[in-house]
Formats: C-alpha cells, structure tokens, sequence
C-alpha cells in the first residue's frame, strides 16, 4: 500500500472506458459466462424443481379425496333413510 496509488479489490473491479455495468469476477454483466448461468439456472429450476408438479398433485388428490368423501355421505344418508323407511313400513 505504498506508492500512493488507489487499489480496488479483485472483485469490484471499475470498468474501462466508465461504463455503467457492474463488473466482477466473470466479467461484466451481459458477458457469456453470466448467459451462460442464467441458463444453468433456468435449466436446473425447469429439471429440478419439482414444486409446481406437487402442488398441482396435491391439489387434483385433495378434490377427488373431498368428491368421494362427499359421494360416500350421500349414499351412507340414502341407506339410513330407506332403512327408517322399511323400518316403518313394517310396523
């Protein structure tokens, strides 16, 4: 640090010519490297994220669980009334 002259740190390292992009240690922003992990990214969340497919089973699991648990109080409420019926009938 002697000499007298300014030092910038590796990772924020000033542009040349003073352009208005950020620059750090791949290069600036719209530089390939940074496409190129864009896409990484892009294609590790399409692979490897399987949240939105879970959800979508939960949900479809959850309604036909609700339907049937419906249509089985229906026919358990049909079968008590037509046994109170018979019971009556026979009396």
């Amino acid at each position: 640090m002697s000499g007298g002259g300014t030092e910038t740190p590796l990772g924020c390292e000033a542009s040349p010519g003073g352009g208005d992009k950020k620059r750090d240690s791949l290069g600036t922003a719209g530089s390939p490297a940074h496409l190129i992990i864009k896409d990484l990214g892009e294609i590790h969340s399409r692979l490897l994220d399987h949240r939105p497919v879970i959800q979508g089973e939960t949900r479809y699991f959850v309604k036909e669980f609700e339907c049937k648990q419906l249509l089985t109080q229906s026919v358990d409420s049909n079968r008590g009334s037509r046994n109170e019926k018979r019971f009556i009938m026979t009396i």
